[in-house]
């Protein structure tokens, strides 16, 4: 007994796919480089984005320091400009002096005003704002 001949169609289909295996496998690897470059790209970038971020943030600090200097050097200022005898020579060279004479205005109908608590120490506290 012998065997009979395989049709031809299917030898072909056979062939076909031996031929199929001996190839290459491109496509994972096609893929995996698509990948690696994909995630060279995302590391650089992000590095980048780090760093404008740094270059940012040292530019911000300079600028803090600045405004810093900024405020002390008003608070000098500011403080310099209430020295009692800076606003004393101020005042005389705009004609403000300190009366010579005083006077005392009674308003009518005062007399019977509830006064507060600071009510008691009105006239203490006028004596000391009316000094030179």
């Amino acid at each position: 007994m012998t065997a009979g001949a395989l049709p031809r169609s299917t030898v072909r289909h056979v062939g076909a796919r031996s031929r199929a295996r001996r190839r290459p496998v491109v496509r994972p690897l096609l893929i995996f480089t698509i990948a690696v470059i994909l995630a060279f790209f995302a590391v650089t970038y992000s590095r980048i984005s780090l760093d404008r971020t740094a270059f940012e943030l040292q530019r911000l600090d300079r600028e803090i320091a600045g405004e810093q200097d900024r405020h002390w050097d008003l608070r000098v200022d500011y403080a310099r400009l209430q020295a009692p005898e800076l606003i004393t020579q101020r005042a005389a060279a705009l004609g403000l002096v300190y009366p010579e004479d005083r006077q005392t205005i009674e308003i009518s109908g005062m007399a019977n005003a509830v006064g507060g608590p600071e009510d008691r120490w009105m006239d203490l506290r006028a004596l000391f704002v009316e000094q030179p």
